[in-house]
C-alpha cells in the first residue's frame, strides 16, 4: 500500500523555465496589507475587486497576474538581487543564478508531477494561479518575512521550509543548495497539495514526511539517521505522556521549540505509515475526512474501526492516548 500511496513515479518532461515576461498579464489593481513591513497583497480587497460573474479562465489570470506583480514589489523590497522566473505551474522568486533557478523549477515539476500521481484523488491544486516558491537569500530575510504572519507575542519556530497557507497559499525557504532545496520542496508541496482537507497536523506532516522520504530515499537511509530504532523508542518512552500526547493530537507540539517537535514529526511517520500499511480504501477514506477538530479520531473510527489511541498503542505500548479536545483550548494558548 505504502508502494502505492507514497510510490515514487517516473516524472515526465520537465517544463523549460523562462521569465515571466513571456506570460501576458492581465490588468490588475493592487492591493497591500498596511500591517506588514514586506509587501503582501490583502487578498481579500483582491478578492472584492472581481466581477461576480468571473468564470474560471479569468480568475486563474487575475490571480495568477496578481501573484507576479506581487513577486515584483517584494523582490524590489529585499535587500539582495532579487528575481522571478517561473514555469506553466510556478513562480520563483530568489537571488539564485539562472542556471540554480531553473534546477529549482525542474525539481519543483518533478515534484508537483509524482505527489499528484502518489496521492491521487487526494491531492488537489485548490485556488488559481501557479504555486509561488519563495527561496531567500539569507535566514535573515526568511525570519523576517514569516515574523509577518506570526502574532506579535509568537516567536517564529526555526525551520528549513514552511507552506504559508494563507491569503494565497505559497511556500518559502532559506536553503539556496538543491539537495536540501528539494526536501523542502517535495514537503511543503506535499502541504499544499494537501491544503484543501481539514486533515489534522500529525496527519498532515505524516504524509509530508512519508512523501518526502519515498521520492527522496537517501532521506531514508538508516545510516544516516541520528539515532538507532531501540534509542529512538527510548526518548519516545521518555518523552510521550497523557499530557505531552494531547500537545501531539492538538498540533502544538509541531510548532514550539526543543525536543518535542522531533519526536512529535517521527511519531507522525511511523503512525501514518502503519494506518497506511493496513488497509488502503480504508486509509484513503480515512484521509478525506480527517478533521483537526479531534485529531481525526470521529474519522478513524467510522473508516479504519478503531480509535486513533490504538496507532499509538503499536508504538509506545498502553497508556493514556486518547485525544481530548476539550483540553486544547489552553494548550493552544501556552
Amino acid at each position: 500500500m505504502l508502494a502505492w500511496l507514497f510510490g515514487k513515479k517516473t516524472p515526465e518532461a520537465h517544463d523549460a523555465p523562462e521569465t515571466h515576461a513571456a506570460h501576458a498579464r492581465i490588468p490588475v489593481q493592487m492591493h497591500w496589507r498596511a500591517d506588514m513591513a514586506l509587501p503582501v497583497p490583502d487578498w481579500q480587497a483582491m478578492d472584492a475587486a472581481l466581477p461576480e460573474d468571473a468564470d474560471a479562465h479569468l480568475l486563474h489570470g487575475y490571480y495568477d497576474a496578481a501573484a507576479a506583480h506581487w513577486l515584483d514589489v517584494l523582490a524590489t523590497a529585499l535587500p539582495a538581487d532579487y528575481r522571478q522566473t517561473g514555469t506553466k505551474d510556478f513562480l520563483l522568486l530568489s537571488a539564485q543564478s539562472a542556471r540554480e533557478s531553473a534546477l529549482v523549477l525542474r525539481s519543483c515539476t518533478q515534484a508537483l508531477r509524482a505527489i499528484r500521481s502518489s496521492l491521487g484523488t487526494l491531492a488537489c491544486d485548490t485556488g488559481y494561479g501557479r504555486h509561488v516558491v519563495l527561496v531567500f537569500a539569507s535566514q535573515d530575510d526568511y525570519y523576517a518575512y514569516l515574523s509577518q504572519y506570526q502574532g506579535d507575542d509568537d516567536a517564529v519556530p526555526m525551520s528549513s521550509g514552511v507552506f504559508i497557507n494563507a491569503g494565497y497559499g505559497h511556500f518559502a525557504s532559506w536553503h539556496d543548495g538543491l539537495d536540501e532545496l528539494e526536501a523542502v520542496v517535495v514537503h511543503e508541496l506535499t502541504h499544499a497539495l494537501l491544503a484543501h482537507l481539514p486533515m489534522p497536523a500529525w496527519l498532515h506532516e505524516g504524509f509530508a514526511v512519508n512523501v518526502e522520504r519515498t521520492l527522496l530515499p537517501r532521506l531514508a537511509d538508516p545510516r544516516l539517521a541520528l539515532y538507532r530504532p531501540d534509542e529512538m523508542a527510548a526518548r519516545h518512552a521518555d518523552w510521550w505522556n497523557a499530557t505531552t500526547i494531547q500537545t501531539f493530537w492538538s498540533g502544538t507540539a509541531f510548532h514550539t521549540a526543543g525536543e518535542g517537535v522531533e519526536l512529535a514529526y517521527e511519531l507522525s511517520r511511523e503512525i501514518t505509515a502503519l494506518v497506511a500499511r493496513d488497509d488502503e480504501i480504508a486509509f484513503r477514506a480515512f484521509a478525506a475526512i480527517a478533521d483537526s477538530d479531534d485529531a481525526g479520531n470521529a474519522a478513524a473510527i467510522d473508516t479504519l474501526g478503531y480509535p486513533l489511541e490504538h496507532l499509538i498503542e503499536a508504538v509506545l505500548g498502553e497508556g493514556d492516548w486518547a485525544p481530548k479536545p476539550e483540553t486544547w483550548t489552553e494548550a493552544r494558548a501556552a
